[in-house]
């Protein structure tokens, strides 16, 4: 498979139904944003693995593996126009799993927190963040398309960011990053 193909020289790129479309179209967008997450979690990987070693630290990296597959798997769906379909509800039940399992293992959050702690924890909240984002875009063209009801790789991606908060919390865990809770402003000073 060539790198280099010059087919996009003019603003168009190829979609896995042979179409051309604008690359600022809304399908294109928003396949280019699920490749931002997927980047994303690319580098939070690369943070685990430098970091401090502890119990599930293998585990995790290779469910976030997982989740760059699925992900690929995400585009793949959205590119055929849902003519091809790799996502079920086990998917996202997956990773309510995952959720719950560090969930178990840590204090219960009582307060909001300030985004901070190890490396890993706080980019994790940034490819969070950058997920929740694609989130809103994949709504925007679902809707945009007339898509009814909301295929299951969207649960997936709405469960990605639930899943990013909590593992970022369990990082800072594991790895000894302090969690830091938000304090209210008092509205006189």
């Amino acid at each position: 498979m060539g790198i280099v193909t010059k087919t996009g020289d003019k603003g168009t790129t190829g979609t896995l139904g042979g179409n051309r479309l604008l690359k600022s179209s809304a399908l294109i967008e928003l396949n280019g944003q699920i490749d931002e997450v997927n980047a994303s979690l690319g580098y939070v990987n690369a943070l685990i693995e430098e970091g401090i070693d502890f119990p599930k630290k293998l585990e995790i990296m290779e469910f976030i593996q997982y989740i760059q597959n699925g992900l690929y798997n995400l585009g793949t769906e959205i590119s055929s126009g849902f003519t091809i379909t790799r996502f079920q509800e086990s998917h996202t039940l997956f990773l309510e799993e995952k959720i719950d399992e560090m969930t178990a293992l840590m204090p219960v959050q009582t307060k909001f927190i300030i985004f901070s702690g190890t490396k890993s924890a706080t980019y994790t909240h940034v490819a969070r963040t950058v997920s929740r984002r694609c989130e809103r875009e994949f709504v925007r063209y679902l809707l945009e398309e007339d898509i009814d009801p909301f295929p299951p790789c969207y649960k997936f991606l709405n469960r990605l960011s639930d899943f990013l908060f909590t593992l970022a919390r369990f990082l800072n865990q594991e790895q000894g990053g302090i969690e830091v809770e938000t304090i209210p402003w008092n509205s006189e000073g």
